[in-house]
């Protein structure tokens, strides 16, 4: 076969891309896939691995080797309002704190180990086509354009891109008024805790990561931002103000990064599934909010899920129209009720009039603490006992 041909190409390389290169290669396809930067390298993200995610590792046969990463083990979560009312309660099961930086470039290498060909610094452009003929992929690199073809395309490429621009995705034309940003700090030892500290118009997540490094991950309304100064800098300090706690913690910490990385017009909003044939997964496909601590277990399991989709229509072909359609309310069936949940709960945390009475209740019932943690998370993971074709 040509190099220039895979029976499968995923665009974008991080969870949701390589767990389904992952699954497509153990089933014997011919997988391409297209990572815009170079492994390894930091983005946006929490950096919180629930127990599901490690159920799915599990299935995926990385647990050992990302276990010789030295994830840290998260064990409780704390919320603290602007005011200083906290509330603390057990996770219900171990999660882990493991970067993205290590964790992506070691699903990428297991990938290759297993044969799918990797391609980095590789930006897809445009994909043409269907999944009637063939899908044609335009790819721009450092050095040249070029381009590959491909009987399926998966799009895992992040929360949003030029590939969605080039397909016309409708979202592009909704409002999107969050931005996300995060460094790594050393500081204070935070146990086996994730702390999220909130603050007028958005909240601040921090958590240890593999060498004990907090990550520091924030959510924010972009005219907060703008009316804090709107300059990284002026921000924080702003930040530190509203939320003394936090800013206590972090002038007790150093940044390992000179630079915040950033992200503007985070999407919590509604996306087709599919789009000219295309399967989208993980971010590309929906966003949770990070308040539910759902992200990476959803790009995990999402990716899984559009493998198992693509080989039914690479299997059955006759069948595909039907089974994007399939793919489409499976995976709302999958997601939608925890992220209508975590659009809630993030609508209480954004105001501190609902959020103070809020922790005040859930201290003096416990009970329904520890039913709240349980209702954010995938519990259709643990349901099935295989993802993969």
């Amino acid at each position: 076969m040509s190099a220039t041909f895979f029976d499968v190409a995923i665009v974008g390389g991080g969870l949701a891309g390589s767990s389904a290169a992952l699954i497509l290669a153990a089933a014997g396809y011919h997988v391409g896939l297209f990572e815009a930067k170079c492994y390894p390298h930091h983005k946006v993200c929490g950096e919180f691995l629930s127990s599901e995610c490690i159920h799915l590792f599990n299935q995926l046969g990385v647990t050992s080797h990302i276990q010789a990463l030295c994830p840290i083990s998260i064990r409780t979560v704390q919320i603290t309002a602007p005011n200083g009312t906290t509330w603390t309660n057990l996770l219900p099961s171990e999660a882990w704190g493991l970067s993205r930086y290590a964790l992506d470039k070691l699903l990428a290498d297991h990938a290759r180990q297993q044969g799918v060909v990797v391609y980095e610094n590789s930006t897809v452009t445009n994909v043409s086509g269907r999944l009637s003929a063939k899908f044609c992929l335009e790819i721009r690199s450092a050095s040249h354009l070029s381009t590959f073809q491909a009987r399926a395309v998966i799009a895992a490429h992040g929360k949003r891109s030029n590939l969605d621009r080039a397909l016309n995705r409708s979202f592009l034309n909704k409002s999107q008024p969050f931005m996300g940003l995060k460094n790594h700090f050393h500081g204070p030892p935070l146990g086996d805790q994730i702390r999220l500290f909130v603050f007028p118009g958005g909240y601040c997540g921090m958590s240890e990561v593999e060498g004990g490094l907090a990550n520091v991950c924030l959510l924010v309304r972009q005219e907060v931002f703008r009316q804090a100064g709107g300059t990284i800098e002026q921000f924080i300090a702003w930040m530190c103000q509203q939320n003394p706690l936090l800013g206590q913690w972090l002038s007790q910490a150093t940044p390992v990064h000179d630079r915040w990385l950033s992200i503007g017009q985070v999407p919590f909003i509604r996306k087709n599934l599919v789009e000219n044939d295309i399967l989208m997964a993980g971010d590309a496909a929906g966003l949770i909010t990070p308040i539910a601590g759902d992200g990476m277990v959803m790009a995990l399991h999402g990716g899984m899920l559009a493998a198992t989709y693509v080989d039914k229509m690479l299997r059955q072909p006759t069948l595909a129209k039907s089974l994007l359609k399939d793919y489409a309310q499976d995976w709302r069936r999958q997601f939608a009720d925890q992220m209508r949940l975590a659009r809630a709960l993030q609508s209480i945390m954004l105001h501190p009039s609902l959020l103070t009475p809020g922790l005040h209740f859930l201290n003096k019932f416990p009970v329904m603490g520890e039913l709240l943690v349980r209702y954010t998370r995938d519990s259709h993971v643990l349901k099935q006992k295989r993802v993969s074709p």
